[in-house]
């Protein structure tokens, strides 16, 4: 039996662009629930974010941060640690911690690089979440500074608020990019990553650890999202969820099967498509009766 694995960008997604409040998912998330389906965050967030949203999301599956950058499992979710993982303990909860992405401090070197190579080419034209800072970070997203603050522990990553035109941030991502960096396009930021780091390969190698640890051999992923940073996500799953969004246009995907664009946007389009796809893709090829673990 074939089961199925929703990974989901959080952001403009399962959570409201500008509340960040998921209430209107909360009937679809009550569906898979039931039905024992994974849901697995995928977001540029941090650790640290995540797991107040996994409280109050009630989610106990493991999760994706920093753009695919890091992959946490909790320990126990599987019989037995999973291949290349390493003990992580944050705020008294313990994961499985896969990743082989440089540190933040790298990318905050590189960024010192950039500046000397360039000439000061892009001064005043970014400001990265190093210097933001909490207040910065909160004036700019509408977390509150507790938020904020947690937004700013990265481990893989460096965000960056671009303030140029799109000629020059397009120079400024081939610079980036001519000196070993690799950028990512959020729904609010840039995100300085490593180039081998993406949420779709993420995706994969989760979806690996799940067939080597898990009860099935199967597995259908499903993925949903709203931004250029999901499409990594959005290609490789065997189902795409895009979520419309009110600030930005809708990812543009190269493929033309088992597509799906919500009506709605954010966690209302979200709960609208999935309950959609459980309800067509799903129990169609009779695989949503009650999953067992």
């Amino acid at each position: 039996m074939n089961r199925p694995l929703l990974f989901t960008d959080l952001d403009g997604s399962l959570l409201d662009h500008d509340t960040y409040s998921h209430t209107a998912a909360s009937p679809t998330l009550a569906l898979l629930r039931s039905l024992a389906v994974p849901v697995i965050p995928t977001t540029s967030k941090t650790l640290a974010e995540l797991l107040p949203i996994r409280a109050a999301l009630n989610n106990t599956d493991p999760f994706i941060v920093e753009n695919g950058a890091a992959i946490y499992i909790p320990v126990g979710y599987f019989a037995k640690q999973p291949d290349n993982t390493t003990l992580c303990v944050k705020e008294g909860y313990e994961f499985w911690e896969y990743s082989q992405a440089p540190t933040r401090a790298h990318w905050q070197q590189l960024l010192g690089k950039l500046s000397a190579q360039f000439n000061n080419q892009f001064s005043g034209k970014y400001i990265d979440f190093q210097h933001l800072g909490t207040q910065g970070i909160a004036d700019l997203t509408g977390l509150s500074l507790a938020q904020a603050a947690l937004a700013n522990q990265r481990g893989f990553s460096e965000p960056i608020h671009w303030l140029g035109n799109n000629v020059e941030k397009k120079q400024f991502i081939a610079a980036l990019e001519s000196i070993g960096a690799h950028i990512v396009e959020g729904g609010r930021f840039l995100h300085l990553i490593d180039r081998h780091a993406c949420k779709g390969a993420a995706m994969q190698r989760l979806t690996a650890s799940f067939k080597e640890n898990g009860k099935h051999n199967q597995y259908i992923c499903i993925a949903a999202g709203d931004s250029h940073n999901d499409i990594s996500m959005l290609e490789a799953a065997d189902i795409a969820a895009v979520i419309r969004s009110p600030v930005h246009s809708a990812p543009i995907l190269k493929r033309e099967e088992n597509n799906y664009i919500s009506e709605h946007f954010g966690p209302e389009g979200w709960n609208e498509v999935i309950a959609k796809i459980l309800e067509k893709d799903i129990k169609e090829k009779d695989i949503t009766e009650k999953i067992e673990n």
